[in-house]
Parts: C-alpha cells; structure tokens; sequence
C-alpha cells in the first residue's frame, strides 16, 4: 500500500481530471480570448488514470503559473512532480511533491542534469516553447530515459501550422512532420530504414497533441 504524507494510501478523489484541472485553473481546459474549451484532460485520463495510484515520476515543460503542476499532484497523489522552466520566479511553485527546475529546454546539458534529479521518468510532457527546434531536440534527448512502458507528450502541436512559430501546413522541419515520419519507428521490425525512436510502441495524434508509448521490456 502506497503512503501519502506518512499515511496509508487506499483510494483517490472521485473527481477526474478535467474537474481537477479546472478548479486549479490550468490553461489545459481552456485557453485564448474569449477563452476556448479545450480536449486535452480527457485524452490525458485515458492514457493516465491506470498510472493515477502509482509512484509515478511526471517532468511537465513550461510551469507559467504553476496550474498544471498542482493539478498533476492532485491527480497523482502518490507521484513525484517536476517542473521545467527558464524563469527563476517559478521556483515558488515548489512544495513537497513538487519540484521546479530552472534552465532551457534548448540545452542538452541542462536536459541531462533534470535526468539526473529526477531519475527515470513515466511520464514527460512538453509545453516548453512550442517551437519546432525545441520540440523535435527534447524529444530525441529525452526519449531514451523514459522508463519502458512510459509516455512523451508533444503539447500544443498545432503551433507547427502557426506562421507566428515559423511553420505552416506540411512545411519540411515542422514538428507535425517531423512526427509523421517518427510513425514508421512503430513497425521498425519490418524495414530496413533508420530508426528515429527506439522502442517506439505507439504514437497518437489528437487535436493539438501528439502521445508517443515506450514499449515495455521483453518479457
């Protein structure tokens, strides 16, 4: 039995997390001016709610007011939260199960030390830039530290068909199209062409995101 606060832990809050991140008030809900409902959270419970009871190790890219992370604590009340940031001010948001780490998501080497605090992660997802470069070079850094069976997120994906990110509608170098050929990877036993992203054992695409599986060790 999992522990919270020294305390056995046997159950969740029967709010999901939609409500949760709505009551902390995460742009993941809802965002832009006037505000539009946005589709995230659910795709997230379908993919999360086995994990929702697990020490589980979840890095969010991009804090901005700290929302998502205390939403993520909630939902994952026995999960270690990390959060990655280039503004020193959003170190405020660190408590006991959340932890905020200052640096660029452009640096390898700041990338490595995140790794380095963290351990494996189950769960990595990127609400960084949203800029191609970024986007494409976390992604192929990270990929290998996530643990077997766990998940990358490419958050705001439609920025790749944004000319205000430098991209456009099946532009080569977006990370739409990147991604498009990261498909491949999934059934890499029957070519003989490079692999982008070993042990690549799914790769989803919803509105706005795409949800990329590691496969889990060989049995």
């Amino acid at each position: 039995m999992a522990l919270v606060s020294g305390l056995p832990f046997s159950g969740v809050g029967s709010q999901g997390l939609y409500d949760i991140g709505a009551r902390h008030g995460t742009d993941k809900v809802a965002a832009g001016v006037p505000p539009r409902q946005r589709g995230l959270l659910h795709v997230y419970e379908e993919y999360f709610e086995p994990l929702r009871t697990k020490d589980i190790v979840l890095v969010e890219i991009g804090v901005l007011g700290g929302a998502s992370l205390r939403m993520w604590r909630e939902y994952f009340p026995c999960g270690q939260i990390f959060g990655i940031d280039v503004d020193p001010a959003t170190e405020v948001h660190t408590d006991e199960r959340i932890t905020v780490l200052i640096g660029s998501q452009s640096d390898t080497r700041f990338l490595d030390t995140v790794v380095e605090r963290t351990g494996r992660p189950d769960i990595i997802l990127d609400d960084g830039s949203h800029l191609a470069r970024d986007q494409i070079t976390t992604l192929l850094h990270l990929w290998r530290h996530i643990k077997p069976g766990g998940t990358y997120v490419v958050e705001d994906l439609h920025t790749s068909y944004m000319p205000d990110y430098g991209m456009g509608w099946r532009e080569l170098g977006t990370t739409a199209e990147f991604l498009k050929g990261v498909a491949d990877d999934v059934n890499a036993a029957w070519h003989d062409r490079p692999v982008i992203l070993p042990d690549l054992h799914s790769l989803a695409f919803f509105e706005e995101l795409c949800i990329l599986r590691k496969r889990h060790k060989a049995a």
